[in-house]
């Protein structure tokens, strides 16, 4: 493998996250203004749990509709997406669902949870990167787990 392969890469679509995160702002801020005369320890937590919610909102929205698609390179080191290398030993295993548009999260080794910014959906060209991915992780001897997507953070 001598060549190195490219493809274009994005965010995956956060639509449900943001639709769950509306209703539970909703429901807070509902709880807030119901409790608005009572100040006790529930009208606090609700509106720390609001801005929680609603800084994961700003934060999907932002990775969603207006980052712009980066680039996945893939060479006999590792795998550099948008400027951050993960060498092939690092990592601990590809996260792939089932989904129509397939989200793919690289696991790097001694971690629990997927970063962020190693998942991602290709823009382009989707059957074939991901044929290339599994190829170059067989190569590699990484493992390539089909999930669905929840499974990415476990």
């Amino acid at each position: 493998m001598s060549k190195k392969r490219m493809f274009r890469v994005s965010a995956p679509s956060g639509v449900r996250l943001m639709i769950s995160m509306l209703i539970l702002i909703a429901i807070l801020l509902g709880n807030i203004m119901r409790h608005h005369g009572e100040r006790d320890v529930f009208y606090y937590f609700c509106i720390i749990w609001s801005v929680f919610c609603s800084a994961v909102f700003i934060i999907s929205v932002y990775r969603t509709y207006v980052m712009k698609p980066g680039l996945m390179e893939m060479d006999q080191d590792g795998i550099v997406i948008n400027g951050t290398e993960i060498n092939a030993e690092a990592v601990a295993c590809l996260l792939i669902n089932d989904d129509k548009k397939r989200v793919i999260g690289i696991k790097p080794k001694g971690r629990k949870l997927v970063p962020l910014k190693l998942c991602f959906t290709f823009a382009e060209e989707q059957t074939e990167a991901i044929r290339q991915l599994e190829t170059w992780a067989q190569e590699h001897h990484v493992k390539i787990c089909p999930k669905y997507y929840p499974a990415l953070f476990k």
